[in-house]
């Protein structure tokens, strides 16, 4: 029976399952990075993502000998700056590091309306990673110096695994100097040179099932990955869930809730309008439509803020709690405005805007918690009305809340909206395995089970009379107007 490893390198942490060709898990297991070498908000440490991916491929045991290829997705975007020996020569920068943003000031005007059209996306620093090269240009020029490719992490990964470097247009949609919305998925040379960028330290870009290389550096050996196995190039993390799900166009879109919370659908031409991230699929003649919210995050940080135990059980708390009030007490329960850092499309929060309403002396713990689960389920809501149509096609859901049905019934109540729940915490990984059997022995594993949750009638007044307030202390806090479209301002740039 072949067998093929898939490696989630995730923000937190690193996943890593086993998939036989018909779909099912053999084997899984999971680290957390572990404690980096520093650098503060906005910079991370690929040498703890090395020791999470060697704990994972350790944990994974025997099962680990008899695989035939190996698929790789990864966060994104986080820029790895590696020297000629494929080795981070610093810290890597990820998209929302607040040192960046007089850089994203400084250059991105300096793009055309014509190439800032051709990303894609509406400019931010979430959509143009590749200004982290002024950056460390400027503030680390000793390691600038050694720089002799600037890739994404699924760049650091499939180098650690094979010694070759690419990057695939999933990952290079974000870079802001590629071209998104064209059919021949390359970089914009014209801009490169216009921003002063050596295009000569960027990737090559291979389509993300492509054969990378095969398995043969040292860390293999000291990982137990066996030797000559083929690797593929990957992608990011939400375009391997999107292939676990099937998705292609005309397909259910999905929402992830993990660290971020991702609406993703499937179009077979680009979206014009840059309303919310926008990346190239995983075939030719397909573009992702990524709606994001920090959710994950959010519902962490203020679990946390308001002493709910440490990070680790606050979450699970919070929504214990929070399912167990009365209609009544959900009625008069405080709002939580859920941005509490900068936010990608479809909001563009380039800084945070979040606050608790509504707090008053006969507030209990039970309404807080309450607060912060309806706060982002909220602004869930907000992102599928702008990225995905009404209607009664049910929406894949997945994401860690494992087999407890309680956080996708208060999202059903709250969005109104029916939800086919994959009860699969590691679908990256999954995808990514998935993606290498098609690609290496044209095999489709599909072995993906999923449970229907719709909203409960006796509930939906109640829902469509907080989720109006929602929407006026939203405003209140952030600014903005709720019933406008989530359209981001005109781009500055030079005709």
């Amino acid at each position: 029976m072949r067998t093929f490893l898939g490696l989630d390198l995730g923000t937190s942490a690193t996943k890593g399952v086993i998939l036989s060709a018909d779909g099912r898990v053999v084997a899984r297991a999971r680290a957390v990075h572990p404690h980096s070498r520093g650098g503060g908000v906005g910079r991370a440490d690929p040498a703890a993502w090395e020791q999470s991916v060697l704990a994972v491929c350790r944990a994974l045991g025997p099962e680990l000998a008899g695989i035939s290829g190996v698929g790789l997705d990864t966060h994104c975007p986080t820029v790895v700056p590696m020297g000629l020996d494929g080795y981070p020569v610093t810290l890597a920068v990820t998209w929302d590091n607040p040192a960046l943003a007089p850089y994203f000031d400084h250059y991105s005007p300096l793009r055309s309306t014509k190439a800032i059209r051709s990303t894609g996306n509406h400019p931010s620093r979430a959509t143009f990673a590749a200004v982290a090269y002024h950056y460390l240009r400027e503030a680390e020029p000793d390691a600038f110096a050694r720089l002799a490719t600037l890739g994404l992490a699924g760049t650091w990964l499939g180098q650690l695994l094979t010694g070759a470097v690419a990057i695939d247009p999933t990952q290079a949609s974000y870079t802001g100097v590629f071209d998104t919305v064209g059919y021949e998925a390359s970089w914009l040379p014209k801009t490169l040179a216009e921003l002063g960028i050596d295009a000569s330290v960027l990737p090559p870009v291979r389509q993300a099932m492509d054969v990378l290389g095969e398995t043969s550096t040292g860390f293999v050996e000291l990982a137990g990955i066996p030797l000559g196995v083929p690797v593929i190039v990957g992608c990011a993390d939400t375009p391997a869930a999107s292939y676990a799900l099937g998705t292609a166009p005309g397909t259910s879109p999905f929402l992830i809730m993990g660290t971020t919370h991702v609406v993703n659908s499937c179009l077979s031409g680009p979206d014009l309008r840059a309303r919310a991230l926008q990346r190239r699929g995983l075939r030719p003649g397909e573009w992702l439509i990524n709606g994001v919210t920090n959710g994950g995050d959010c519902l962490a940080v203020a679990a946390s803020l308001l002493g709910f135990g440490g990070k680790e059980s606050a979450v699970r708390e919070v929504i214990r709690l929070a399912s167990g009030l009365s209609p009544d007490e959900v009625e008069t329960a405080p709002f939580f405005i859920p941005h509490v850092m900068p936010e990608r499309g479809p909001f563009w929060f380039e800084q945070p805007s979040a606050g608790l309403t509504g707090v008053t002396r006969s507030t209990t713990r039970e309404q807080l918690a309450r607060a912060i689960v309806d706060g982002v389920i909220y602004v869930d809501r907000m992102v599928l009305e702008a990225t995905v149509p009404p209607g009664d096609q049910a929406i894949y859901l997945t994401g860690a809340f494992g087999e407890d049905p309680v956080l996708p019934r208060l999202l059903a109540d709250a969005t109104g909206r029916t939800y086919d729940v994959a009860l699969e915490p590691d679908l990256p990984a999954i995808g990514a395995a998935a993606m290498c059997a098609e690609a290496v022995h044209r095999v489709v594993p599909r072995h993906l089970s999923t449970s229907r949750i719709k909203p409960r009638a006796k509930r939906r007044a109640m829902a469509e009379r907080r989720w109006h307030r929602f929407r006026e202390e939203w405003s209140k806090v952030t600014g903005r107007d709720p019933l406008a479209p989530l359209l981001p301002e005109p781009a500055r740039s030079r005709s």
